[in-house]
Protein backbone atom coordinates (compact mmCIF):
# COMPACT_ATOMS: atom_id res chain seq x y z
CA UNK A 1 0.00 0.00 0.00
CA UNK A 2 1.38 3.47 -0.62
CA UNK A 3 2.72 5.74 1.74
CA UNK A 4 1.31 8.50 3.95
CA UNK A 5 2.83 10.92 1.88
CA UNK A 6 1.63 9.50 -1.54
CA UNK A 7 -1.57 8.75 -0.30
CA UNK A 8 -2.45 12.32 0.79
CA UNK A 9 -1.49 13.77 -2.41
CA UNK A 10 -4.55 11.45 -4.26
CA UNK A 11 -7.47 13.38 -5.24
CA UNK A 12 -9.95 13.98 -2.74
CA UNK A 13 -12.40 12.20 -4.87
CA UNK A 14 -10.34 9.19 -5.71
CA UNK A 15 -9.84 8.54 -2.44
CA UNK A 16 -13.43 9.14 -0.86
CA UNK A 17 -14.53 6.20 -3.18
CA UNK A 18 -11.87 4.10 -1.29
CA UNK A 19 -13.58 0.35 -1.35
CA UNK A 20 -14.27 -1.14 2.57
CA UNK A 21 -14.04 -4.29 0.59
CA UNK A 22 -10.21 -4.27 1.43
CA UNK A 23 -10.90 -2.70 5.39
CA UNK A 24 -13.24 -5.83 5.14
CA UNK A 25 -11.25 -8.49 3.67
CA UNK A 26 -8.15 -7.19 6.57
CA UNK A 27 -10.44 -7.19 9.02
CA UNK A 28 -11.21 -11.03 8.23
CA UNK A 29 -7.66 -12.00 8.01
CA UNK A 30 -6.79 -10.36 11.16
CA UNK A 31 -9.55 -12.13 13.18
CA UNK A 32 -8.28 -15.42 11.66
CA UNK A 33 -5.38 -15.12 12.21
CA UNK A 34 -5.73 -14.07 15.93
CA UNK A 35 -7.33 -15.56 19.36
CA UNK A 36 -7.60 -12.84 21.22
CA UNK A 37 -10.45 -12.12 24.19
CA UNK A 38 -12.77 -10.04 23.13
CA UNK A 39 -15.47 -7.84 23.74
CA UNK A 40 -17.51 -4.78 22.12
CA UNK A 41 -19.33 -2.14 23.58
CA UNK A 42 -22.62 -0.94 21.51
CA UNK A 43 -24.28 2.33 21.82
CA UNK A 44 -26.57 4.65 19.50
CA UNK A 45 -23.28 5.74 17.84
CA UNK A 46 -20.54 3.35 17.98
CA UNK A 47 -20.07 -0.52 18.17
CA UNK A 48 -16.15 -0.57 19.69
CA UNK A 49 -14.55 -3.99 19.51
CA UNK A 50 -11.23 -4.14 21.72
CA UNK A 51 -9.35 -7.11 21.17
CA UNK A 52 -6.78 -8.57 23.93
CA UNK A 53 -3.86 -10.59 23.48
CA UNK A 54 -4.94 -13.98 26.09
CA UNK A 55 -0.96 -13.28 27.42
CA UNK A 56 -1.68 -9.52 27.97
CA UNK A 57 -5.22 -9.55 29.24
CA UNK A 58 -6.67 -6.84 31.75
CA UNK A 59 -10.02 -6.78 32.55
CA UNK A 60 -9.64 -3.27 34.10
CA UNK A 61 -8.44 -2.13 30.21
CA UNK A 62 -11.80 -3.93 29.32
CA UNK A 63 -13.28 -1.50 31.26
CA UNK A 64 -11.72 1.32 30.33
CA UNK A 65 -12.35 0.95 26.94
CA UNK A 66 -16.42 0.33 28.14
CA UNK A 67 -16.22 3.66 29.53
CA UNK A 68 -14.48 5.60 26.52
CA UNK A 69 -16.99 3.83 24.46
CA UNK A 70 -20.11 5.67 26.71
CA UNK A 71 -18.32 9.13 26.13
CA UNK A 72 -17.15 8.81 22.59
CA UNK A 73 -20.80 7.84 21.76
CA UNK A 74 -21.82 11.25 23.57
CA UNK A 75 -19.24 13.22 21.24
CA UNK A 76 -20.35 11.71 18.21
CA UNK A 77 -23.98 12.70 19.21
CA UNK A 78 -23.06 16.01 19.91
CA UNK A 79 -20.99 16.41 16.45
CA UNK A 80 -24.10 14.76 14.89
CA UNK A 81 -26.34 17.42 16.28
CA UNK A 82 -24.15 20.38 15.00
CA UNK A 83 -24.69 18.99 11.61
CA UNK A 84 -20.61 18.27 11.56
CA UNK A 85 -21.05 14.35 11.20
CA UNK A 86 -23.62 12.60 9.12
CA UNK A 87 -26.05 10.21 11.09
CA UNK A 88 -24.37 7.29 10.73
CA UNK A 89 -22.67 4.91 13.38
CA UNK A 90 -19.09 4.19 13.93
CA UNK A 91 -17.30 0.84 13.99
CA UNK A 92 -14.14 1.21 15.83
CA UNK A 93 -11.61 -2.14 16.13
CA UNK A 94 -8.99 -1.70 18.67
CA UNK A 95 -6.33 -4.49 18.17
CA UNK A 96 -4.13 -5.22 20.79
CA UNK A 97 -0.72 -4.21 19.96
CA UNK A 98 1.11 -7.47 20.49
CA UNK A 99 -0.48 -9.70 18.01
CA UNK A 100 -1.77 -9.02 14.56
CA UNK A 101 -0.53 -6.26 11.96
CA UNK A 102 0.78 -2.38 13.25
CA UNK A 103 -1.94 -0.44 11.63
CA UNK A 104 -4.13 2.55 11.08
CA UNK A 105 -7.39 2.14 8.63
CA UNK A 106 -9.94 5.09 8.17
CA UNK A 107 -13.06 5.21 5.60
CA UNK A 108 -16.41 5.41 5.46
CA UNK A 109 -19.48 3.65 3.54
CA UNK A 110 -22.95 5.07 2.96
CA UNK A 111 -23.90 2.78 6.33
CA UNK A 112 -21.23 4.08 8.42
CA UNK A 113 -17.69 5.25 9.58
CA UNK A 114 -14.79 2.46 10.05
CA UNK A 115 -11.38 3.11 11.75
CA UNK A 116 -9.28 -0.06 12.80
CA UNK A 117 -5.89 0.24 14.72
CA UNK A 118 -3.38 -1.24 16.85
CA UNK A 119 -2.36 -0.11 20.31
CA UNK A 120 -4.80 0.64 23.06
CA UNK A 121 -5.13 4.92 21.83
CA UNK A 122 -6.93 7.41 24.77
CA UNK A 123 -9.69 8.74 24.81
CA UNK A 124 -8.47 12.09 22.99
CA UNK A 125 -6.51 9.73 20.05
CA UNK A 126 -10.02 8.26 19.19
CA UNK A 127 -11.72 11.80 19.24
CA UNK A 128 -8.95 13.17 17.17
CA UNK A 129 -9.84 10.35 14.66
CA UNK A 130 -13.69 10.61 15.39
CA UNK A 131 -13.08 14.79 14.59
CA UNK A 132 -11.45 14.23 11.42
CA UNK A 133 -14.32 13.10 9.29
CA UNK A 134 -15.68 15.79 9.73
CA UNK A 135 -13.04 18.03 8.08
CA UNK A 136 -14.53 18.71 4.32
CA UNK A 137 -11.26 17.46 2.79
CA UNK A 138 -10.34 14.32 4.74
CA UNK A 139 -9.40 11.00 3.08
CA UNK A 140 -9.58 7.38 3.48
CA UNK A 141 -6.48 5.97 3.93
CA UNK A 142 -4.49 2.66 5.11
CA UNK A 143 -0.99 2.03 6.87
CA UNK A 144 0.21 -1.04 7.24
CA UNK A 145 3.61 -0.80 9.32
CA UNK A 146 4.86 -4.13 7.01
CA UNK A 147 4.16 -1.54 3.51
CA UNK A 148 5.97 1.26 4.30
CA UNK A 149 9.84 1.87 4.31
CA UNK A 150 9.95 4.15 7.43
CA UNK A 151 6.58 2.94 9.55
CA UNK A 152 7.69 5.51 12.59
CA UNK A 153 8.02 8.49 10.17
CA UNK A 154 4.57 7.67 8.52
CA UNK A 155 2.77 6.70 11.77
CA UNK A 156 3.63 10.29 12.80
CA UNK A 157 3.00 11.82 9.71
CA UNK A 158 -0.31 10.59 10.06
CA UNK A 159 -0.51 12.19 13.53
CA UNK A 160 0.73 15.56 12.19
CA UNK A 161 -2.20 15.38 10.11
CA UNK A 162 -4.41 14.89 12.39
CA UNK A 163 -3.21 17.49 14.56
CA UNK A 164 -3.64 19.96 11.58
CA UNK A 165 -7.74 20.28 12.67
CA UNK A 166 -8.62 21.77 16.20
CA UNK A 167 -11.00 19.43 18.90
CA UNK A 168 -13.52 20.49 20.41
CA UNK A 169 -13.44 21.38 24.19
CA UNK A 170 -13.21 17.93 25.63
CA UNK A 171 -13.34 18.70 29.08
CA UNK A 172 -17.18 18.02 29.40
CA UNK A 173 -17.14 14.44 28.22
CA UNK A 174 -13.64 13.06 30.14
CA UNK A 175 -14.71 14.98 33.82
CA UNK A 176 -17.77 13.20 34.27
CA UNK A 177 -17.38 10.22 36.76
CA UNK A 178 -18.47 6.85 35.59
CA UNK A 179 -18.15 4.14 38.16
CA UNK A 180 -17.56 0.72 36.34
CA UNK A 181 -17.28 -1.76 39.30
CA UNK A 182 -18.14 -1.50 42.75
CA UNK A 183 -18.12 -3.76 45.70
CA UNK A 184 -19.49 -2.37 49.41
CA UNK A 185 -17.83 1.05 49.46
CA UNK A 186 -14.82 0.28 46.85
CA UNK A 187 -15.25 1.33 43.55
CA UNK A 188 -13.29 1.43 39.83
CA UNK A 189 -13.76 4.77 38.68
CA UNK A 190 -13.51 6.62 35.26
CA UNK A 191 -12.48 10.31 35.15
CA UNK A 192 -10.35 12.36 32.81
CA UNK A 193 -9.72 9.11 30.91
CA UNK A 194 -7.92 7.18 33.33
CA UNK A 195 -9.28 5.07 36.11
CA UNK A 196 -8.83 4.72 39.59
CA UNK A 197 -9.91 2.67 42.93
CA UNK A 198 -11.80 4.96 45.68
CA UNK A 199 -12.99 4.25 48.76
CA UNK A 200 -16.23 6.06 49.06
CA UNK A 201 -14.98 9.65 47.96
CA UNK A 202 -11.08 9.06 48.74
CA UNK A 203 -8.89 7.73 45.77
CA UNK A 204 -6.80 5.17 46.68
CA UNK A 205 -3.08 4.35 45.39
CA UNK A 206 -3.61 1.07 44.21
CA UNK A 207 -2.93 1.02 39.94
CA UNK A 208 -5.39 -0.98 38.33
CA UNK A 209 -3.19 -2.76 36.03
CA UNK A 210 -4.52 -6.40 37.14
CA UNK A 211 -7.17 -8.11 38.36
CA UNK A 212 -10.29 -6.53 40.25
CA UNK A 213 -9.87 -6.97 43.66
CA UNK A 214 -11.38 -9.82 45.66
CA UNK A 215 -13.11 -10.00 49.30
CA UNK A 216 -12.13 -12.38 52.13
CA UNK A 217 -14.18 -11.96 54.94
CA UNK A 218 -14.23 -8.24 55.93
CA UNK A 219 -10.94 -7.68 53.93
CA UNK A 220 -9.87 -6.63 50.26
CA UNK A 221 -6.67 -7.96 48.15
CA UNK A 222 -5.26 -5.58 45.49
CA UNK A 223 -3.41 -6.81 43.00
CA UNK A 224 -0.96 -4.85 40.52
CA UNK A 225 1.97 -6.28 38.51
CA UNK A 226 4.39 -6.24 41.25
CA UNK A 227 2.42 -6.27 44.35
CA UNK A 228 -0.49 -7.46 46.10
CA UNK A 229 -1.91 -5.53 49.17
CA UNK A 230 -4.42 -6.32 51.84
CA UNK A 231 -6.84 -3.64 52.77
CA UNK A 232 -9.04 -3.60 55.65
CA UNK A 233 -11.34 -0.57 57.35
CA UNK A 234 -9.60 2.25 55.49
CA UNK A 235 -5.72 0.91 56.28
CA UNK A 236 -3.15 -1.00 54.54
CA UNK A 237 -2.86 -4.20 56.71
CA UNK A 238 -0.17 -5.34 54.23
CA UNK A 239 2.19 -5.48 50.99
CA UNK A 240 3.14 -8.09 49.39
CA UNK A 241 6.27 -7.64 46.53
CA UNK A 242 5.52 -10.18 44.12
CA UNK A 243 8.19 -10.84 40.70
CA UNK A 244 6.39 -9.07 37.89
CA UNK A 245 4.46 -10.65 35.18
CA UNK A 246 5.82 -9.84 32.15
CA UNK A 247 3.06 -8.44 30.28
CA UNK A 248 1.29 -7.51 32.86
CA UNK A 249 -1.98 -10.42 32.44
CA UNK A 250 -4.52 -11.17 34.99
CA UNK A 251 -4.57 -14.05 36.73
CA UNK A 252 -7.27 -16.19 35.29
CA UNK A 253 -7.36 -18.40 39.40
CA UNK A 254 -8.33 -16.43 41.56
CA UNK A 255 -10.52 -17.90 44.37
CA UNK A 256 -11.34 -17.01 47.26
CA UNK A 257 -12.37 -19.68 50.42
CA UNK A 258 -13.06 -18.93 54.14
CA UNK A 259 -10.08 -18.84 55.54
CA UNK A 260 -7.30 -18.56 52.33
CA UNK A 261 -7.39 -17.24 48.62
CA UNK A 262 -5.25 -19.08 45.87
CA UNK A 263 -3.95 -16.93 43.07
CA UNK A 264 -2.34 -18.34 40.03
CA UNK A 265 -3.43 -19.63 36.40
CA UNK A 266 -5.07 -22.85 36.64
CA UNK A 267 -5.76 -25.41 39.94
CA UNK A 268 -2.66 -27.28 39.36
CA UNK A 269 -0.30 -23.92 38.79
CA UNK A 270 -1.10 -21.85 41.98
CA UNK A 271 1.49 -19.10 42.03
CA UNK A 272 0.53 -18.06 45.68
CA UNK A 273 -1.67 -18.33 48.38
CA UNK A 274 -3.02 -15.76 50.94
CA UNK A 275 -3.65 -16.91 54.23
CA UNK A 276 -6.78 -14.93 56.25
CA UNK A 277 -5.79 -16.05 59.64
CA UNK A 278 -2.02 -15.44 59.56
CA UNK A 279 -2.25 -12.03 57.15
CA UNK A 280 0.43 -13.68 54.98
CA UNK A 281 1.08 -14.61 51.63
CA UNK A 282 3.32 -17.42 50.59
CA UNK A 283 5.02 -17.58 47.63
CA UNK A 284 4.62 -21.35 45.88
CA UNK A 285 5.68 -20.32 42.06
CA UNK A 286 8.60 -22.62 43.10
CA UNK A 287 7.48 -25.27 44.89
Amino acid sequence: MMNLETNMKCQKGKLKRFSLLIIILFTHTLVQATVCIDKTFSHKNINLYLCQNHSNYNETRTLLFKARAQVLNQFIEDLITEKKLDQKKFEIQIWDGAIGYEHIMVSQSRNGYFVSCSGFPSFKELAKIINYFTQEEWTSFVYKADQVEDPERTCELFKKLLNQYPLPDLSKYISSKITLWQIDNLSLTYSKDSISYYDNNHALKYRPNSNLPIKIRDRYLFFQCDCFFVYQNGRELLKFKIRPIGTCEDYSLLKAHSTWVNIGFQADDILYSYSYDQNRFYDLSNS
